[in-house]
Formats: structure tokens, sequence, C-alpha cells
């Protein structure tokens, strides 16, 4: 992550973050790459993530400056190789509705053995609802049963985030 921010002339994600609020075309061009890759133009392998803080990152980039909720879900191989990473829901500025049965069908159909869940507060809060930590125990439950294991739910800002492992929320059994 840090090569690449470095080739578009960005010392850190904060300033390129910056550079998109203020209209900068190589900021937005670079957010414009992300949307074909999360559209499927560009495959996960081309995209290099080494270690939490550029998964972080990335993820910050991708959705943590959206003003509007979206979910997402990463779904991995048992060799903890992105096979499908998708934004499934849209919702509004608090909230987006978010359904067992599709997440469950990409499991299947990707062939999945984890999922990482993220979605993003607009509001920069990064405490979970009670509906979120609600829909991530239902949703690991509902996985078990699948033999797919809910490795983590991020929740991200444009600077921060929150993890349900990290902090108890999940556990792996």
């Amino acid at each position: 992550m840090k090569k690449i921010l470095d080739s578009l002339g960005f010392k850190s994600v904060s300033a390129l973050r910056k550079a998109v609020k203020n209209g900068d075309t190589h900021a937005l061009e670079f957010l414009q790459l992300m949307e074909t890759f999360l559209k499927g133009g560009i495959k996960s392998q081309d995209i290099t993530v080494r270690g939490k803080v550029d998964f972080i990152n990335y993820l910050n980039l991708q959705m943590g400056y959206l003003k509007h909720e979206e979910f997402k879900a990463i779904f991995l191989n048992s060799s903890n190789q992105i096979v499908l990473d998708e934004t499934l829901f849209c919702g509004t500025i608090d909230r987006s509705a978010v359904y067992p049965r599709v997440i469950i069908e990409k499991a299947i159909l990707s062939q999945a053995k984890g999922v990482i869940f993220v979605h993003n507060h607009p509001s920069s809060n990064l405490i979970p609802s009670k509906k979120d930590i609600d829909l991530t125990l239902e949703m690991q439950d509902l996985l078990d049963k699948v033999d797919v294991k809910l490795l983590d739910h991020y929740i991200v800002s444009e600077t921060e985030n929150f993890s349900f492992y990290e902090n108890g929320l999940i556990e792996y059994i």
C-alpha cells in the first residue's frame, strides 16, 4: 500500500483522504481504480496486502470516506486467499439492510472457508450498535452450519476501525 501511495505522490493514507476531499484528480483516479477492482475488473491477486495495517488502510480507503453505509463480505479459501470481495448491501447515512440468505449463498457459491465482514459508519462513531452485534452473532451461527468461519467483522471510518474479534465480541471455536 505504501508503494502505491508513494507512486501517486502521497506520503500517507491521511494525505490521500485529504486530497480526495479537495478534489485532487490523482486521488480520485486511485479511488476509481479501486472501484474497478471491486467490480471485478482487477483480480484480487493483483493487489498485495501485507499484514493487518495494509488491510485496514485498504478498507479505510475503500469505504471509510463514504457518506452512506455499505456492508461488504470478503470471502477466503482454506489458504486465506481472497476468492470474492464484494459490497453486498448499500444503505443510508446510518443503516444498511443485510440479508443473511445472500451472504450464505455467496459463501457457498464461492466455496469459501472463511469470511470477513466490513461495514462503515459515516458518523465515524465506531461503537457497534446492538443490531450490528446481533447480526454478527446470528451470521456466525449460520455460517458455522455451512462450515464457513466468520473470521472478523470490522467497522471502519476514514481513519479508524473496530474489530469484533479483537474486542471479544466474536471468538473462534
